[in-house]
């Protein structure tokens, strides 16, 4: 927009500027009286300061109308940011609001799952430890009655281990009488 501003101008001048130079050259090579002659540079530049004027005008005119556009167009692109950033403004607001939400619903999930693990392993927990102590018990009451088993069994081998070392004694006894008797 600058940029076509700037040639405008340019070319206004230009012409401006050709136009006089023109008519001064013409006015200069025409076969005429001096009196003619300056009568029509007269004329020539009233024109050029006549058309000057016109082209000020229209100069004006339209760099009023390029400020006015331009001064239009930055009132609405400056609304639209405005509105482009309230709603990214708005779209950040939700998303945060929606990712808070998620993250404290997967907390209270996972939460509860762990409660509800934590209860299964009490509760599992429980059970072996009901378990240990019943096999702990039977364990022990079966090792009481086989140690009583083993005391019986080892008094009756002692008693019958007692025995046979006195019917031993008792027949080594006889014997020897025996032999004594016979050696007499």
């Amino acid at each position: 927009m600058s940029d076509n501003n700037i040639n405008t101008k340019d070319f206004l001048i230009g012409s401006l500027i050709g136009s006089v130079i023109g008519a001064s050259v013409a006015l200069l090579f025409a076969p005429k009286s001096g009196k003619e002659l300056r009568d029509d540079i007269n004329v020539g530049s009233k024109d050029a300061l006549e058309k000057a004027g016109e082209w000020k005008d229209t100069v004006q005119e339209k760099g009023a109308d390029f400020s006015e556009k331009a001064m239009t167009r930055g009132t609405e692109l400056k609304d639209k940011s405005l509105e482009v950033s309230k709603k990214l403004s708005d779209n950040v607001t939700e998303f945060s609001k929606d990712t808070t939400e998620k993250t404290k619903e997967l907390a209270k999930e996972v939460s509860e799952k762990a409660k509800v693990l934590g209860e299964d392993v009490v509760d599992t927990t429980s059970e072996i430890k009901e378990d240990v102590a019943k096999q702990t018990e039977s364990v022990a009451e079966d090792a009481k009655s086989r140690t009583e088993s083993l005391k019986k069994d080892t008094k009756d081998l002692t008693d019958e281990a007692k025995k046979d070392a006195q019917d031993l004694k008792a027949d080594a006894k006889k014997e020897a009488e025996d032999l004594k008797n016979k050696t007499k």
